[in-house]
């Protein structure tokens, strides 16, 4: 296989339905044809980590990828996971770890795919890694299994009464080995696997729309993304104009406090640039080669198809 060559960072990886993927430099907007190989004959899915996993769709065969790791530098460039048994999860799926492959004394962490909203099915892989080496294969035992969840839901008017919708889940992230999402208003919920998976709640008052309400408006919305950030959970919130989305009259990072059970915004999130896009969020170290803003946050609008910094 071709050497691949590690692309500019950070970046955003566009899939257009095509053989290729793009890059899209979130620093200085450029979009660059994709020359890492694992990305262009793979289907995959970033992770908040900064691992990809990719899929043969060929052989069925999964791998994780570090972008900025080379086999050669002792970073963990690759780590071999066990293939598909059946038909792999679909491309717009969203994927998170338990944990920093590459942590120290972890030697096993998890890898979920969550399906999109509808499905109501995840998929996971107990891995277990070696010390040292940047090629570590998986434990025998280890194999992806898929699995149907059912976390409740809730009762929604409709016109002629009221209909039942199932929720689904969305927004996975890591935290200290567990994972969370947002689950109604006033509850976060909890994944954990033991080793099959465990939902739960934990309690948690969402942030207060009612002051965000502009004038002469009925309502507001936001777009919510949940993040890991030295060990503690954090929601960026971009707030919108009622129901206009293309308006945007706030932008807010609250830190999840599970002691007081609410969201507490904080004022900084030190030198870091935090990116967020329609189903996943993370940072990256602001300033310097990345060329990012320190203390802002980087979104994905789905209104106009635009990355905006605030």
């Amino acid at each position: 296989m071709a050497t691949s060559t590690p692309p500019p960072l950070p970046c955003l990886v566009v899939d257009n339905g095509e053989t290729a993927a793009t890059l899209y430099g979130v620093s200085d907007g450029e979009h660059r044809p994709c020359e890492a190989e694992e990305l262009r004959r793979n289907r995959c899915w970033a992770t908040s980590h900064g691992w990809v996993l990719c899929c043969d769709p060929a052989t069925l065969s999964t791998f994780l990828w570090n972008p900025t790791g080379g086999d050669d530098d002792g970073g963990g460039g690759k780590i071999a996971l066990p293939p598909f048994t059946q038909p792999p999860p679909p491309p717009n799926s969203q994927c998170a770890l338990s944990r920093e492959p590459t942590d120290a004394g972890a030697g096993r962490f998890t890898v979920v795919i969550v399906e999109p909203s509808g499905s109501y099915v995840l998929w996971y892989c107990h891995v277990v890694v070696g010390g040292g080496g940047s090629s570590s294969s998986p434990s025998p035992a280890a194999g992806w299994t898929r699995h149907e969840y059912d976390v409740g839901g809730t009762n929604v008017r409709v016109a002629g009464g009221h209909r039942f919708v199932r929720r689904s889940v969305a927004g996975l992230t890591a935290c200290r080995g567990r994972f969370y999402y947002f689950h109604t208003a006033t509850d976060y919920g909890v994944l954990d696997f033991s080793p099959a998976p465990v939902f739960g709640t934990v309690p948690m008052r969402a942030v207060d729309m009612a002051e965000k309400v502009a004038a002469g408006e009925a309502m507001a919305k936001a777009s919510v993304h949940t993040l890991e950030i030295g060990g503690e959970l954090y929601m960026a919130y971009i707030f919108f104009h009622g129901d206009d989305g293309s308006r945007v009259v706030d932008v807010g990072v609250y830190r999840m406090d599970f002691r007081r059970r609410r969201a507490v915004r904080v004022r900084s999130v030190g030198d870091r640039a935090i990116i967020a896009g329609s189903n996943i969020g993370g940072w990256c170290p602001a300033g310097g080669e990345t060329g990012l803003r320190p203390n802002c946050v980087y979104w994905t609008s789905p209104y106009d198809k635009c990355l905006h910094c605030s």
